[in-house]
Formats: C-alpha cells, sequence, structure tokens
C-alpha cells in the first residue's frame, strides 16, 4: 500500500479526482508546451519521454485532437502539437475531455432518476458546493501555470 506525503494510505478505497489517464494527457500537455517552438512531436517520441505507454499516448492524443487541444500533423516531420496556447488550455477542459464530466456524486446531476431525494437532500445541497469549488479551481488553472512551476535552467519542478 502506498503512502501519500500527508500521511494517508492509498489503496483500494481511495478517490482519485483526477485519474491516470488524464495525468498522462496533462504530462503529454506540458511536453507538447515546452517544445511549441519546434518541429510537432512524434507520438513515440512523446510516449518515451514522458513514460507513457505508445499505444495509449497514441489514445490520448488523438482524444486531444478531437477536443481542438492538440493538433495532428502528417508527413515525413509530422507528429502533434499544441492547437491553442498554454494559457488558453485549462485542467477542466482536459479532465471532461479525458474522464468525462467532473462529478462529486451521480445525484448531483439534478436528474429525478438519479436520485429521487435529491430536490430534498441536505447532503446534496452541500456537495453542490465542493462540486462548484473542484469546477472553478480546475476551470481556472491553466496549462500555463502548470508550466511555472518547470525550472527552465534544469527541467526540476518547484512545488
Amino acid at each position: 500500500m502506498e503512502l501519500h506525503r500527508c500521511g494517508l494510505k492509498v489503496g483500494e478505497h481511495t478517490v482519485e479526482i483526477v485519474r491516470n489517464d488524464t495525468d498522462y494527457a496533462m504530462r503529454a500537455l506540458v511536453h507538447l508546451a515546452l517544445h511549441r517552438d519546434e518541429e510537432p512531436v512524434a507520438a513515440k517520441v512523446l510516449a518515451r519521454a514522458e513514460d507513457i505507454p505508445v499505444d495509449f499516448a497514441y489514445k490520448l492524443l488523438r482524444s486531444l485532437t478531437k477536443a481542438g487541444l492538440t493538433e495532428s500533423h502528417m508527413g515525413v516531420h509530422g507528429g502533434f502539437a499544441l492547437a491553442r496556447r498554454p494559457e488558453d488550455i485549462t485542467l477542466l477542459e482536459v479532465v471532461e475531455d479525458i474522464q468525462g464530466p467532473v462529478l462529486v456524486r451521480r445525484c448531483l446531476l439534478g436528474k429525478e432518476d438519479a436520485c429521487p431525494r435529491y430536490p430534498s437532500c441536505p447532503v446534496s445541497a452541500k456537495l453542490v458546493g465542493l462540486q462548484d469549488t473542484i469546477v472553478e479551481f480546475m476551470s481556472s488553472m491553466t496549462l500555463a501555470e502548470v508550466l511555472e512551476a518547470i525550472n527552465p535552467s534544469d527541467g526540476t519542478v518547484t512545488q
């Protein structure tokens, strides 16, 4: 069992808001952003550099391209590049593209078929606030902000 930095054990009952596939997608976008002034990056090169399984990198890049976050270039010097500036790509867009909508609890869909108690449930009323906070945070965090954590001289990351 893995120990989280705050001392909690990370195990089978852990809830991850940002799943591994979204983490891979963010790492891919960071890599493309760091190389945005160069030729497009081949999926295999990106996968190797970011420790992403190659087949999975292709799948993620196709999804990110379909979502308009990356663009695909064909030919000898083909590969992938950011479709927009890092300032214009948010964590929320990546999460929603890879994982789907952010949802703390199904009942927050606001539909009777998701939870017949929703209109009068005090728990749901409080969870809406949590969901709104998460969505607001994710929509305000840009790829550019993630890049600011990287030391340009040696590539290390500041926490």
